[in-house]
């Protein structure tokens, strides 16, 4: 396991509640309950922030998956769930075939 770092923080007394609630529903301890959330906001911000990049036109869908560690397919996945739509059209398609008969 990786060295713990204390750290003291604030938080609202609802957000206090939710995270007990979640720690009593999960039997563990609010600690690491708020490690387990804090891991998955992390990845799901390096997630987002890739895929702004890649919207952007500032990567390339694999440098999006090697910046979140994952493979392609699920970066692709990713920006399936989030809603994501390619702006490849099926006319791209069509004139790439047609570049490929030539």
């Amino acid at each position: 396991m990786s060295e713990l770092v204390s750290l003291g923080i604030r938080l609202d007394k609802k957000m206090v509640e939710e995270l007990n609630q979640i720690a009593d529903e999960e039997h563990l301890d609010r600690t690491t309950i708020i490690r387990k959330l804090m891991s998955n906001a992390i990845e799901n911000y390096k997630r987002d922030k890739a895929l702004r990049k890649y919207e952007q036109g500032k990567i390339s869908i694999s440098k999006a998956a090697e910046d979140t560690g994952l493979i392609v397919g699920e970066i692709e996945e990713y920006m399936i769930r989030k809603g994501y739509r390619s702006k490849y059209s099926t006319e791209d398609l069509e004139r790439e075939l047609e570049l490929l008969k030539a």
